[in-house]
């Protein structure tokens, strides 16, 4: 045995330890072995129904006395009071003060209806948020940059513009020379100095007007289009005036009484300008999809109206005889010497319908 507190060997039947004083009853004391005995085991798990179990009969006792503090004490004599005796003078008083009293208690009130108004007020009520007049109207955020089709197809088309301005269009030879018959290489210069200079322009709107549309501008989408259209009828004229020599000589070799061998080459200046106007009408076509009025005001409806009905007139102007020609010249040549191509008026025409579409199509989309 030990000292539970400093562990030192203790006998037994020793009352506290000789080393710490600490008390060692509990540990030093013999104990004593007792025999176990199994646990009873219940016959039945089932628990027993209620009419079953004995019941005790209940003798009934008599009622518990009330406690003195509830019991009722003995009633106090009450003294009769005879009445003062009063003179005459205070009975007379007296009987006035009743009298008036009674009346004022019984009295009759006649009961007046009021007749509620309602208030009217013509002062401005305030607003309940007093810093709405510092509220502003911001317009909805810009789309970052990001690279769309119809920038894409405007600097591929305004490198076909370059190209085509140095580029041989076409190249008509004959085996001796002929009257009347244009011979020689041709480039966009030679049908018109001011050609390269408006595809040029027309170009550089195209790929201002795609990049503007890459910043989330839409009206820039619709500059873009506005001029791959521009580009269109810039390359159906370009073409036109580039096989109106070409039919020229053609209509020569027919009626000429001399033989000789007319050999014309449309040359890559004029499948690039032929591409330029493609081009243009897929810029167009892909400028469609950013059509909306771009957070801005609506058009007025009259303004559109006239807008597009000016644009028709436009574009029906050309088209107008003018001295001894007759409406048919726009779609037919004009003599038997010269049969000019189905190409050029075809083209013309495209031209002058596009101006109106595009016309009357944007006015009627920012009415």
């Amino acid at each position: 045995m030990v000292c539970p507190d400093c562990g030192v060997d203790v006998p037994e039947k020793q009352k506290f330890c000789h080393e710490c004083g600490a008390s060692l009853k509990g540990v030093t004391e013999p104990t004593e072995e007792f025999d176990s005995a199994a646990p009873d085991e219940p016959e039945s798990l089932e628990l027993p129904k209620l009419s079953d179990l004995p019941t005790a009969e209940i003798n009934p006792r008599d009622p518990l006395p009330e406690p003195e503090w509830s019991a009722p004490g003995p009633t106090d004599p009450t003294e009769v009071l005879e009445p003062a005796e009063t003179s005459p003078e205070d009975t007379d008083v007296m009987a006035a003060t009743s009298a008036v009293a009674t009346a004022d208690d019984y009295a009759v009130t006649e009961q007046i209806e009021v007749a509620g108004s309602a208030a009217t007020s013509t002062e401005e009520i305030p607003a309940v948020f007093d810093g709405q007049d510092d509220l502003a109207e911001y317009a909805p955020a810009r789309e970052p940059f990001r690279l769309k089709l119809v920038f894409i197809l405007a600097f591929f088309g305004a490198i076909t513009v370059l190209m085509s301005a140095i580029a041989n269009v076409t190249d008509i030879r004959t085996t001796r020379p002929t009257s009347g018959i244009t011979t020689g290489v041709s480039t966009l210069e030679t049908f018109g100095s001011n050609l390269p200079i408006a595809g040029f322009v027309g170009a550089a709107v195209m790929v201002i007007g795609g990049l503007l549309a890459c910043f989330g501008f839409r009206w820039g989408a619709g500059l873009a289009g506005g001029a791959g259209l521009a580009l269109f009828g810039w390359a159906a004229m370009a073409i036109g005036l580039a096989e109106f020599p070409i039919a020229v000589a053609e209509s020569i070799t027919r009626t000429s009484s001399e033989s000789f061998t007319l050999t014309v080459t449309r040359d890559l200046g004029w499948w690039l300008i032929a591409s330029v106007g493609i081009v243009g009408l897929l810029v167009f076509a892909s400028s469609l999809r950013s059509i909306g009025t771009g957070s801005y005001v609506p058009l007025n409806p009259w303004v559109a109206a006239v807008g597009a009905v000016t644009t028709v007139v436009l574009a029906a102007g050309p088209l107008v005889p003018v001295g001894q020609a007759s409406f048919a010249d726009n779609f037919r040549s004009p003599t038997a010497n010269i049969d000019l191509p189905t190409a050029y008026f075809a083209g013309r025409l495209a031209q002058v319908g596009l101006i109106a579409l595009a016309g009357v199509v944007g006015f009627l989309i920012v009415r």
